[in-house]
């Protein structure tokens, strides 16, 4: 059922308002004053566009709730108008905003501008009436809109989506509503005598920003159209008339899980319930179910417009459980009692951190983390790290720079703090270089030597982390009998075949020097300390 009346909304009143004020100024000389003040309303109708549109998602919403209480059978027609309306004027926005970006590229020739951003760095963004290179342009709008047709094109559109949605409204309604909607395209001008249609009057000779701004204000009158047909479906769905084939107690719980000190929030209502008659409801804590017999022991609720609230402490600790009745008055005006009941979880705000692998954290490297605590939606922060992974598994990069700082690392939860941990930052140590399996100094036998034909880097067992290190480069040198030969460089892990064959021909007690080793990781690459073994 529709409203009696449909009186001009203040959105209404001020875009006439701002329109009137464009009107007046398309009869002066386009001044730098002028061009700012199309800006300023510019601005003024998106914002009011943008806050139209917000109101109109929250109908949206209602509708889905009302489809949850009520029943898809009791609202069937009105929500699928509503999605019917919500599909065709995005589809006629959409329309409008593609429209204002080819506008835009007809006369600046592209549909982004470089601005600064805060930082100071240039970036690109979309064009608008005050970022425009060449908002002052008188031809170029009427060109596009006039000659190439676009305005009569957008009219017929305007047309045809005012027509579509006033046929979601009974027929005695529409004359009404079709003039409350606005979106009056058909009106013809009279200018110095001659007859103008719409498009002309609105597009033919005006400024870029004029002509730019005109749009935006279609937008938003297209959204209000969108608005006062919403409230008229919203208006059609009656719950006088319901007749209730199944109604139950429900109770809906802010959170099941509450900290020591806080409370435990809940609302309770009757699934499909009636705003104009609040029932009585009673509860008592520590109890699965509650009888009408019980209802002297229990507390009593107060509430207003069909909704009743439940708060409890929470100064224990564990689950705790309660239920309790709600009491409605039937259509023969007898009482009805419809039972509720929950229960919830009280713990202390705690969270443990645990390194993976050791208690620090190591720079240029993935440091495993776990984090547990009462739920997995929680936030983990580190600051001045990299942080990747989620349900309590994570990954944290320190950089280089934090060598030798710690990082206080929080969890969080529905913004509480959970709890929180220091962390040393070290450097990764350097691997130890080893020949083979393992040879570093001694005494060793050329046929030893020659089994082990490579140089491994290992961090050893003492390092938990699993960090693979590679070899890029090092220098053999030779000494025997005092007598030191030239370095021998070998690329890769692996000795060269020229110092495998100098092995093989040097004497007994020759040193055999192994330096310049070079090794790569995710941790960097790193110069390792050199070794020696004496050929026996």
């Amino acid at each position: 059922m529709g409203a009696t009346n449909c009186p001009e909304t203040p959105r209404q009143k001020m875009i006439q308002m701002m329109y009137l004020v464009y009107t007046a100024m398309l009869a002066l000389n386009v001044s730098a004053d002028i061009l700012n003040a199309f800006i300023v309303v510019d601005d003024t109708l998106q914002t009011s566009t943008r806050n139209a549109t917000h109101q109109n998602s929250n109908d949206y919403n209602w509708f889905e709730q009302q489809k949850l209480l009520l029943g898809e059978a009791k609202i069937h027609d009105a929500y699928v108008s509503a999605q019917s309306l919500k599909k065709q004027t995005n589809e006629m926005v959409s329309y409008i905003e593609n429209l204002k970006k080819d506008l835009i590229m007809y006369v600046d020739g592209d549909t982004l501008v470089e601005v600064k951003g805060p930082d100071g760095k240039k970036t690109k963004v979309a064009a608008t009436v005050a970022t425009m290179k060449s908002k002052e342009n008188f031809d170029k709008p009427s060109d596009y809109m006039i000659n190439k047709g676009h305005g009569k094109e957008l009219k017929n559109k305007i047309l045809a989506y005012k027509k579509n949605i006033l046929k979601m409204v009974k027929a005695a309604d529409r004359e009404r509503l079709s003039k409350a909607i606005g979106l009056d395209v058909e009106q013809k001008y009279n200018k110095e005598g001659a007859t103008q249609t719409w498009e002309e009057h609105n597009f033919d000779h005006i400024i870029a920003a004029a002509a730019i701004t005109l749009l935006n204000k279609e937008v938003g009158e297209v959204r209000n159209a969108e608005s006062l047909i919403l409230n008229y479906l919203k208006q059609s769905i009656s719950a006088d008339d319901f007749k209730f084939d199944h109604v139950e107690g429900r109770a809906i719980p802010k959170s099941q899980i509450v900290f020591s000190g806080d409370s435990y929030e809940a609302d309770i209502i009757v699934a499909a319930y009636d705003t104009k008659s609040t029932p009585e409801v009673y509860y008592k804590t520590g109890v699965d179910t509650l009888t009408e017999e019980q209802l002297g022991g229990a507390t009593k609720l107060e509430g207003e417009n069909g909704l009743v609230k439940l708060k409890l402490g929470a100064g224990g600790l564990g689950e705790m459980k309660y239920a309790g009745l709600i009491k409605v008055i039937g259509p023969n005006g007898e009482p009805k009692y419809y039972g509720f009941k929950d229960k919830y979880m009280v713990m202390k705000p705690s969270a443990t951190i645990a390194a993976d692998k050791m208690n620090v954290l190591y720079a240029g490297i993935n440091n495993p983390i776990s984090v547990s605590g009462p739920s997995n939606n929680m936030s983990v922060s580190f600051p001045g790290c990299s942080v990747s992974g989620s349900s309590g598994k994570y990954n944290v990069s320190v950089p280089v720079s934090m060598i030798g700082k710690t990082v206080n690392a929080t969890v969080s939860m529905d913004g509480r703090s959970m709890g929180s941990t220091v962390f040393r930052v070290k450097k990764v140590p350097n691997p130890r270089a080893v020949l083979g399996a393992g040879i570093r100094g001694g005494k060793r036998a050329k046929g030893e030597l020659l089994a082990n034909p490579v140089i491994r880097a290992t961090m050893g067992e003492d390092f938990a982390y699993d960090l693979k290190w590679g070899v890029s480069s090092f220098r053999v040198i030779f000494v025997s009998k005092g007598m030191e030969d030239p370095a021998m460089a070998c690329q890769g892990g692996a000795l060269s075949e020229a110092v495998k064959a100098k092995i093989q021909r040097s004497p007994a007690n020759t040193v055999i020097y192994f330096t310049d080793i070079k090794a790569s990781s995710e941790a960097g690459t790193r110069t390792l300390d050199e070794f020696s073994v004496r050929i026996r």
